[in-house]
């Protein structure tokens, strides 16, 4: 009889934990981006302009609420992070540096350039 009571738990048991309906969705990075500092994008051929503010951008496909998701990635050589908590799409204020910037997602192939030229006391006269 006990035998009996054994397999009966251990079916039921197997169904429990067998039978899960949350599927864990995979969250990875798709795309980083530089940007202006309210969001907004850097149109091509855009000049840049040096009193403005210019941000990282970084898109995921970020929908999990219950877990917060870390993306490391590097501007110019310099290591940062963000962390994703309620939002699939992330910008974190930057200040360019002469010559070309680039940020790239650690790990990933996602990599961003924008050439950056400093005009130094130069004044246009007209």
């Amino acid at each position: 009889m006990k035998i009996k009571q054994f397999y009966i738990l251990a079916l039921v048991m197997f169904l429990f934990l067998a039978c899960s309906e949350h599927e864990e969705t995979a969250i990875y990075p798709q795309n980083i981006s530089f940007v202006h500092a309210d969001g907004s994008i850097i149109a091509a051929n855009e000049c840049i302009d040096p009193n403005a503010k210019y941000a990282i951008q970084i898109q995921t496909n970020f929908v999990d609420l219950k877990r917060p998701f870390r993306v490391d990635y590097s501007v110019n050589g310099v290591m940062f992070s963000m962390t994703f908590t309620d939002k699939a799409t992330m910008i974190n204020p930057i200040t360019l540096s002469n010559g070309n910037n680039v940020a790239q997602i650690i790990g990933t192939d996602h990599k961003a350039t924008l050439k950056y030229i400093d005009q130094g006391d130069f004044e246009l006269v007209e």
